[in-house]
């Protein structure tokens, strides 16, 4: 990469001040300017390391899908987890009993669903969130792959400029024209042509940036005719696959209706749709991420359907235990409600009184 000249974000603003002259130079950055520093030059910067090892790009594509895996690697832990605590509870009888007793209030069925979230401690959207974080580095990606004369072989626009018109292609535009040009220096001659027509690039044209990988243009847009249009197929076959193994690994049963041909139709679909409207390189990333998705997937799911069941288990233990207590502390106070009942009627049992048989009087006799 380039060096980063030191300075500092002015607070508030998108001005980067420089160091000038013993003063300071005020320097207005767009966003665009902000994504392609952060984001875009740091990918382009791996893919060229990788390239200039490895020869290949086909190679050097597969190689940084692997290190985005690798650094997405705490997000996808930290997403897994809440989506398998999402299919649990989706799949609980708790939330079965609820769609069943509001079955005509969706309103209501929201709230309550929302409060056995909350009860559970899951987060309804925390295992989508993370499922965005790498749509960036596609973005990113794609604005690499697509101007390899900027990011691969470091030119500057004027030079690029200058390369084209030697090549008589100034009017090669569109979002493609840099891929176009690197296409056309690949053609054997024209890199010495256009070396010799402008010596001063000579150093910075050594070599051309070669997009074959097994006899395949990655810089092309794939189509129906030749082995180009099997890159967007293998995409969403694998991506399916993908997809299929995830739900296989939950050890959940799938969802069903719309739903579930939704969750296996989208992906592979937009992979298909994209796969043969952008560069085949784009292609290769995502069967690559796919691929290395699987393993990814498994361990995820075992290790934390393990943690999940131990939460579970002892959950289930606590509130045994804490049933138990209920009951004991019930009885308990039963106990000593009898017994305060039973002194109560000790203290108070009325006395009971002998009546003492009287003698009966003497009758008086004749004599007296």
């Amino acid at each position: 990469m380039p060096p980063v000249p030191q300075g500092r974000i002015r607070p508030g603003t998108l001005d980067y001040i420089l160091p000038a002259g013993g003063g300071e130079k005020r320097v207005g950055l767009t966003l665009g300017q902000i994504w392609d520093f952060l984001i875009v030059q740091p990918i382009a910067w791996l893919i060229r390391t990788f390239y200039n090892l490895t020869g290949s790009y086909g190679i050097a594509i597969m190689l940084f899908s692997l290190a985005a895996t690798l650094a997405l690697l705490w997000f996808n832990y930290k997403g897994k987890r809440g989506m398998l605590q999402q299919q649990r509870i989706q799949s609980s009888p708790k939330l079965q009993e609820l769609q069943k007793k509001y079955a005509k209030d969706r309103q209501k069925l929201q709230q309550e669903q929302a409060k056995l979230y909350q009860e559970s401690g899951v987060s309804m959207f925390g295992g989508c969130i993370w499922q965005f974080i790498p749509f960036p580095i596609i973005i990113a990606l794609y604005g690499a792959v697509r101007r390899p004369l900027t990011y691969i072989m470091q030119l500057s626009a004027d030079a690029i400029e200058r390369i084209s018109t030697v090549l008589g292609m100034e009017d090669a535009g569109g979002f493609f024209n840099e891929l176009t040009i690197a296409n056309q220096l690949n053609v054997p001659g024209e890199l010495e042509r256009v070396r010799s027509v402008l010596p001063d690039l000579a150093e910075n044209l050594q070599s051309t940036v070669h997009f074959d990988f097994l006899g395949i243009n990655l810089a092309d847009i794939p189509s129906f005719t030749g082995a180009i249009f099997l890159i967007p197929v293998i995409s969403a076959a694998a991506s399916f696959l993908s997809v299929w193994l995830t739900q296989k690994f939950s050890g959940r049963p799938p969802a069903k209706g719309n739903s579930q041909l939704m969750m296996y139709l989208l992906g592979p679909g937009v992979s298909l749709w994209l796969g043969f409207t952008l560069p085949a390189a784009l292609g290769v990333y995502w069967i690559a991420q796919s691929v290395l998705r699987i393993p990814q997937e498994y361990f995820l799911t075992k290790h934390f359907n393990k943690v999940l069941d131990a939460e579970e288990q002892a959950k289930a233990e606590r509130e045994e235990r804490r049933k138990a207590a209920e009951a004991a502390q019930k009885e308990e106070d039963r106990q000593r409600r009898a017994e305060r009942i039973a002194e109560q009627n000790k203290k108070h049992k009325p006395k009971r009184y002998k009546l003492q048989n009287k003698p009966a009087p003497k009758e008086e006799t004749e004599d007296e």
